[in-house]
């Protein structure tokens, strides 16, 4: 019987796996710097506002950060290229909803911005059992460079950013938003995608923070979710197979 996989363990399965697909990570505390990165990656046509340090007053080297993942220079994955290149990033920001909630960030369009008032609320659903409260983990602003994808990069990453949310911050929650092509996908809530153990549609109508209408959906995992996730180990079928997993 294999034992449990430790949140030490799973990140560093995950390590392994990016670099021997050619990939090396870096974690980043100043989100300007991920907003440029992400201004400058092709077709892009909006920065989420969660985590653009233009609508909040983020603290350098608080509770948020970004994921830089770039190539490994002269690796034979990547054709031997000379020199680096962002493959993918993804952002994080630790919340404390205390006894507010999650559904309240959302209504009060708290969550997009802390500076501004929204300039449109849409309709809040506010589905059953969804204001969570507590410390939430909340991701997002994940990019997958074109020619990086159908790698299972979106995986590894979101995987990555949940383990170190429990190992860093013990938090009680992860949770994201989606729009609804990406919900219909079935991304979020599948064991090879995002991972997610709920999704449920919260917001419908024009959203001033991100400048159009849409339809949000809100993902959830709890602790015990994810620390389930963790014990089981991550799908090795996803791992490159030059990473072993031990008993």
């Amino acid at each position: 019987m294999r034992r449990k996989m430790s949140v030490d363990k799973y990140i560093n399965l995950i390590l392994a796996s990016l670099d021997a697909r050619g990939f090396f990570i870096e974690q980043d505390p100043d989100l300007n710097r991920w907003r440029r990165c992400l201004e400058g990656m092709p077709g892009i046509v909006g920065i989420n506002p969660s985590f653009d340090p233009a609508h909040h007053d983020f603290e350098m080297g608080g509770p948020q950060y970004w994921l830089r993942l770039s190539t490994i220079p002269n690796h034979p994955a990547h054709q031997m290229r000379k020199t680096s290149e962002v493959a993918a990033v993804i952002a994080f920001r630790l919340i404390d909803a205390g006894k507010e909630g999650w559904t309240e960030l959302l209504r009060s369009g708290r969550l997009f911005s802390s500076r501004f008032q929204p300039l449109g609320t849409p309709k809040i659903l506010q589905p059953r059992d969804c204001n969570w409260t507590g410390k939430i983990g909340h991701h997002g602003g994940l990019v997958v460079g074109e020619a990086y994808r159908r790698q299972r990069l979106a995986y590894l990453l979101t995987h990555l950013i949940r383990a170190i949310s429990i190992k860093r911050y013990d938090v009680d929650h992860h949770c994201g938003l989606v729009y609804e092509n990406l919900y219909r996908s079935g991304i979020p809530l599948r064991a090879d995608g995002y991972g997610y153990a709920r999704a449920d549609l919260a917001m419908d109508g024009f959203i001033g923070a991100v400048g159009r209408s849409a339809r949000m959906y809100t993902t959830q995992i709890d602790r015990a979710g994810m620390l389930a996730q963790i014990e089981e180990g991550p799908l090795m079928e996803l791992l490159e197979p030059e990473v072993e997993m031990a008993a």
